[in-house]
């Protein structure tokens, strides 16, 4: 094992300077690996640069899924287990984004290092992200060409979706409350998270008193102008994803999204354009033809409910949903007094 020269951290991003100790390489790897002090940090870097040095025929790796060109791994290390993701880097653009940190259009959301700032941050303000135990990088003419994060494995947890799907209305009553802990710190820290449905918060069945976590930073939008438009996204997205997008159970979905937002937010009144946006998320997928991050991050918008209707509806994705019928959208706004009953 040799430690890279202080030249190797110059021009990187502030967080993983300051969070960890590196670059170091094993050897003549390719790779080299930023690592904290925790104790599971560098047996499980050096088993994953061995798995990814030989073939991926390591001892103690088990590849989890490979999906469009992204894999993920356990490590079974003497310290605990582990959990990696391999990120690959095929554009020139995202390459300067994962060397410098920088998030944006142009060098990209997704690359690696933007996924561990946003990683530690949402671990640091909310309490319900994962720490980064290392960050491996495999550096083409001086940019990354692949990053691996590694963080703690959660034994035992799975994601929330099939627990939801699979259990008592009780059990849902007590899970959302839950949930709506989650949203609540998202919510005072200023996160919006941008992918934050039923597979992306992990839950232990059988702990009830267990913290959530919420997985998959990559897109994370940190400090956002318009917290309460961000928690009406996460709601909208949650209770679509978990509930489905029935148009006879729409104004029961709707209101429960209501009620779920004043208790987030603490404000009893919700505004036309937060009540627009609960029902737009709530009835479309947005990613494809609505700015989210735009959303959040603007000081100033003015949303009309239709309007951002018929933006949602370019996408083959929702042309088939029925249009939303905002009279009787306003109308129910009106009767917020009791809390709808959970669906079965």
């Amino acid at each position: 094992m040799s430690e890279m020269t202080s030249a190797s951290r110059r021009w990187r991003p502030r967080r993983l300077q300051r969070h960890f100790q590196g670059p170091i390489t094993f050897g003549q790897s390719p790779w080299q690996w930023w690592l904290t002090d925790d104790a599971c940090a560098l047996s499980a870097a050096q088993r994953m640069d061995v798995f990814l040095n030989q073939d991926q025929t390591g001892k103690g790796i088990e590849t989890l899924r490979t999906f469009k060109g992204r894999s993920t791994y356990r490590i079974h290390a003497e310290n605990g287990d582990c959990f990696a993701k391999c990120i690959p880097l095929l554009a020139l653009r995202k390459r300067i984004g994962a060397l410098t940190g920088h998030q944006n259009m142009l060098l990209g959301f997704d690359h690696g290092s933007a996924e561990v700032d946003n990683t530690l941050v949402l671990h640091e303000r909310t309490g319900h992200g994962l720490p980064v135990y290392c960050l491996g990088e495999r550096l083409d003419h001086g940019l990354p060409r692949q990053q691996l994060l590694i963080q703690p494995w959660l034994d035992g947890a799975i994601g929330l979706k099939p627990l939801w799907q699979s259990t008592t209305p009780a059990r849902r009553q007590q899970l959302q409350s839950r949930v709506e802990e989650v949203l609540t710190a998202l919510h005072r820290a200023r996160l919006f998270h941008m992918d934050l449905h039923g597979g992306n918060i992990m839950v232990d069945p059988d702990d009830a008193t267990s913290t959530l976590h919420a997985i998959d930073c990559d897109k994370m939008v940190i400090d956002v102008a318009q917290p309460e438009l961000a928690t009406a996204l996460h709601i909208g997205k949650l209770l679509r994803e978990l509930e489905g997008r029935e148009p006879d159970r729409f104004l029961q979905h709707l209101s429960r999204a209501r009620h779920m937002q004043r208790r987030v937010t603490g404000k009893h009144h919700l505004s036309e354009e937060v009540d627009a946006l609960l029902a737009v998320s709530l009835r479309y997928r947005m990613s494809k033809t609505i700015s989210r991050r735009r959303l959040v991050m603007s000081p100033f918008n003015n949303i009309e409910g239709r309007k951002l209707e018929a933006r949602a509806r370019r996408t083959y994705k929702n042309a088939d949903m029925p249009l939303l019928d905002w009279q009787q959208i306003q109308t129910s706004n009106h009767d917020m007094d009791s809390l709808p009953s959970f669906s079965l």
